[in-house]
């Protein structure tokens, strides 16, 4: 997931942004010269950025839940709290994506966005229009998880259809995904064409098969006197044979001539 990773400088920035405010806010208080801060809640913030910094992003949300009950009226809990929560559900599907579980990633991340996504924010807060909200990370996950999903069904499709017209057919869905989405998929347009070609050749082989198949028949009725359905199989392989297959077929039939005049 390249896509996702890129935006993790944007997402540090975010955490190094909220963590100076939380240690802004042990050393000011509103108006009055700030008092030496408690050592309880110095030590709750030393923990916290001890479980950033393991990259413990379950025991970073208790850590901040402790902070909470000792700085209630904190401002930028609520803005790290999701930084920490988006942080931790995009690292839990990386790892589910990287194990093949495609599926269980796409809905890890749908459960996060059901019940914290921006729609369920009762705060009426509002980022500025150049401002992402750490959510927003999770909600372009999910959505590039699904368009993984769709590849993988449209790859699917193909690699399990057994004829030609089958094959060319779930390609073509394909190549129409692959154009759409190239620059996320960057090599799926070329494997979709090349996939598009494999089901033409087949064709090819397929129709040349039906073919050699059709002319056994024709000549296995001429063989056994079937002239109305000899002639009716000659018909047919002329409408559909190329031209070495027929030249054979009447090179075969002109060669008899002698024994059935």
């Amino acid at each position: 997931m390249k896509t996702i990773s890129a935006h993790s400088s944007v997402r540090y920035a975010l955490f190094t942004a909220v963590l100076a405010g939380i240690a802004l806010s042990c050393l000011v208080s509103c108006s009055k010269p700030a008092p030496e801060p408690p050592m309880e809640r110095s030590r709750a913030l030393l923990r916290l950025f001890g479980s950033l910094e393991r990259q413990d992003n379950d025991e970073a949300l208790k850590g901040i839940d402790t902070y909470r009950n000792l700085d209630p009226t904190n401002l930028f809990l609520s803005d790290f709290e999701h930084i920490v929560r988006s942080n931790g559900v995009i690292a839990s599907a990386q790892a589910k994506l990287g194990s093949g579980d495609f599926e269980g990633a796409a809905a890890e991340l749908d459960a996060y966005c059901r019940k914290y996504g921006q729609d369920n924010d009762r705060s009426g807060d509002k980022k500025s229009k150049d401002e992402k909200d750490p959510r927003e990370f999770v909600s372009d996950a999910k959505g590039l998880v699904d368009l993984l999903i769709e590849a993988q069904k449209l790859n699917g499709r193909i690699l399990a259809a057994e004829f030609s017209d089958d094959i060319h057919a779930a390609a073509a869905d394909l190549n129409v995904f692959a154009k759409a989405n190239a620059k996320l998929f960057p090599n799926l347009p070329a494997y979709a064409a090349a996939k598009i070609k494999e089901a033409e050749a087949l064709a090819a082989m397929e129709k040349a098969d039906a073919c050699a198949a059709l002319m056994q028949d024709a000549m296995d009725a001429a063989a056994a006197g079937r002239k109305n359905e000899a002639a009716t199989l000659a018909a047919i392989l002329e409408m559909n044979a190329d031209a070495a297959q027929i030249a054979g077929f009447e090179s075969w039939l002109e060669r008899r001539k002698p024994a059935n005049p």
